[in-house]
């Protein structure tokens, strides 16, 4: 199989096509490229080979440090409901498309850690009351740590240990020990 086999089907009719998605795929690289240069100016620190793709949302920018060889994909939501709480990702970590993370309470991403796609990271509530005043609680994910794909990780979760994983669609309401893999709704240890 051949690499334009990706693009173009090989026939006269799918050639407008394939130029289409040239010329999309061009322009989004553009975009990552613009977008990387100018989110770097604007966060507390962004380490080298940091690539952050177009559409990413954030708050609190001067509260955001992020580590070497880091990956944001498109639509990726940094947020916090509180100016003193703080992300810190670490080198080598790998946000996938649609990933919400909720920093109010404080995150640390350990190294090597991927968090798929549609994932959402929680780090305050406001208990029965959706007026109350907000509860913050800080996260710590290990290094190494795989979150699959529509995962939550609610508030009252303090610590995800090292090497451990997360399966897809988990909703995480306590702490996940090191080397260990969970999953369901609670996830449990499997």
């Amino acid at each position: 199989m051949n690499k334009i086999s990706l693009i173009w089907n090989g026939k006269m009719r799918g050639i407008i096509s394939a130029i289409f998605l040239l010329i999309g795929s061009a322009f989004h690289i553009l975009l990552d490229h613009l977008t990387t240069f100018f989110v770097r100016s604007n966060l507390r620190r962004v380490g080298k080979n940091v690539c952050i793709h177009s559409g990413i949302t954030y708050r609190y920018p001067g509260n955001i440090e992020i580590g070497n060889d880091v990956t944001i994909a498109r639509r990726v939501t940094l947020n916090s409901e509180n100016k003193n709480g703080h992300l810190r990702i670490d080198d080598k970590v790998i946000l996938t498309f649609d990933v919400k993370i909720d920093f109010s309470g404080g995150v640390h991403i350990g190294k090597n850690t991927l968090i798929s796609k549609n994932c959402m990271i929680e780090t305050h509530d406001h208990g029965l009351d959706p007026y109350a005043i907000p509860d913050y609680k800080d996260l710590v994910i290990g290094e190494n740590v795989w979150v699959g794909m529509n995962s939550i990780i609610l508030s009252d979760v303090r610590r995800i240990g090292s090497n451990s994983i997360i399966a897809a669609g988990s909703i995480v309401t306590k702490e996940v020990p090191s080397n260990c893999i969970v999953g369901g709704v609670p996830a449990k240890i499997i």
